[in-house]
């Protein structure tokens, strides 16, 4: 196969007693969540930006986690080894045997392993059937500040919270059944004697796109931070704060929901309810993870494999994004079909990480870029104008069983494999690679491209 191109400071919610609004609330989620599981339902994350119920709802588009996370129950998990993945434990109890879907192929579940001092919850699956593919781990060196892909089933956003005829946020709404993906930052690591290192994400005003909060349902979901080139999983969601009311004419229970300004609300505590004051600047309440680079040695000692890159083969590749109904059809999911339309066939979405079922013909960027076609273009090098090819390439030393071989030409008929290379690892999956062309010319006609081949 072909890929050819031619040249041509944050205000926090401070003074509330943060571990009493949280710990009241899990004890709320586990209470919900049993319930919502002798009904069968399941719910999603909520945007600041929008109420719309379809949004979000497909894949990102940039490999930033959805392709690693899967559906258990009316929740979430997130394979991290061949046999095993991570949930939340506030979910479910001792019932083995449950299946783990995956990318709609089943995966039963043998035993759990429960950690001790956080949340976090490990299943192990079937060892007759492993995980294709599983997710990186952050280290946890880029959790904080970090832009996050969080990924979760609660609920839509619900009726507005008005406040003195302000808009303070919204109440959780209805039941969809949906998994949806939304954006936010880490802003501080939360320590809590009963649930370990968390990682805490602010609900502000619509301060990025997608910008989301968390609600019920969205347990066991993941987070993830981008890290050395790949997306890793830093945190599994855990709980929300609340609960809420304008005062007491609302009740004593109140209710939960995502609030971007808490000033002028009552939050309530083990001791009862308390009024946050009114300022001027928004006071955001946020959503909790359990951070998983806390948890290394537990997890480690549990799923040893878990500690590294996943191997990753064309056909475990294709499995993280497409059913077994789609597989059995190579018309539809083979190295030369094309999927989403984009006119680029999965062979090469594959060799340049793009996402299959993502309509989008992406150029990498310069320099530093993770994922996109190559990027062939003019540039004066000490003094001479050449043109040059940078684009990303599998190590096969991850099980990428691919070759890339790059070619220029002055007429798009002799392609010659000439020119000067520069390659530079990016991380036990990745290398970035770039190359001058050997002709410095300025008046002859370049064209440069890379063919990518499978190998047998």
């Amino acid at each position: 196969m072909v890929c050819q191109c031619s040249s041509s400071g944050f205000a926090k919610w401070t003074n509330v007693p943060m571990f009493h609004a949280m710990n009241f609330t899990v004890r709320c989620l586990i209470t919900l969540l049993i319930g919502m599981l002798c009904e069968g339902r399941a719910w999603a994350v909520i945007f600041w930006h929008t109420d719309d119920p379809v949004h979000n709802t497909t894949t990102p588009g940039d490999n930033s986690g959805w392709q690693y996370v899967g559906k258990f129950n009316a929740h979430l998990g997130v394979p991290i080894a061949p046999h095993f993945f991570i949930t939340a434990k506030h979910i479910w109890g001792n019932e083995i045997g449950h299946i783990f879907y995956f990318h709609g192929d089943a995966y039963v579940t043998i035993a759990k392993y429960d950690s001790p001092t956080t949340d976090l919850q490990i299943w192990e699956v079937d060892h007759a059937k492993p995980f294709p593919s599983y997710a990186p781990r952050s280290s946890g060196v880029n959790d904080v500040s970090s832009l996050t892909t969080v990924i979760g089933r609660g609920t839509q956003r619900g009726l507005a919270v008005i406040q003195e005829g302000e808009l303070k946020g919204w109440r959780w709404g209805v039941a969809d059944a949906v998994q949806r993906w939304g954006r936010n930052h880490v802003t501080r690591v939360v320590s809590s004697g009963v649930y370990g290192q968390l990682l805490f994400c602010d609900f502000d005003q619509n301060s990025i796109a997608n910008e989301c909060h968390l609600s019920i349902g969205d347990s066991g979901g993941g987070l993830f931070v981008l890290e050395n080139g790949l997306w890793r999983l830093a945190g599994i969601n855990l709980s929300v704060d609340g609960p809420f009311r304008k005062n007491s004419s609302e009740g004593n229970d109140g209710y939960l929901a995502a609030l971007f300004d808490v000033g002028g609300m009552e939050y309530k505590t083990t001791k009862g309810w308390m009024l946050e004051p009114d300022v001027e600047t928004d006071l955001p309440s946020g959503f909790y993870a359990s951070r998983i680079s806390a948890s290394s040695s537990w997890i480690n000692d549990i799923a040893p494999v878990a500690s590294a890159i996943s191997m990753e083969d064309f056909a475990a590749w294709q499995k993280l994004y497409f059913s077994p109904a789609q597989l059995s059809d190579p018309l539809q999911t083979g190295p030369l079909a094309d999927f989403d339309h984009d006119g680029i066939s999965h062979l090469l979405e594959y060799a340049f990480h793009l996402d299959p079922i993502f309509p989008e013909s992406k150029t990498i960027d310069a320099v530093d870029g993770i994922r996109g076609l190559p990027l062939i273009r003019s540039e004066v090098i000490e003094g001479q104008t050449r043109l040059t090819i940078e684009f990303l390439r599998r190590k096969n030393t991850n099980g990428a069983a691919i070759t890339y071989t790059h070619e220029f030409s002055s007429n798009l008929a002799l392609w010659e494999t000439v020119g000067t290379s520069e390659v530079n690892s990016i991380n036990d999956r990745w290398e970035r690679v770039k190359v001058i062309d050997t002709v410095t010319d300025p008046s002859s006609q370049r064209f440069g491209r890379v063919r990518v081949t499978m190998l047998e």
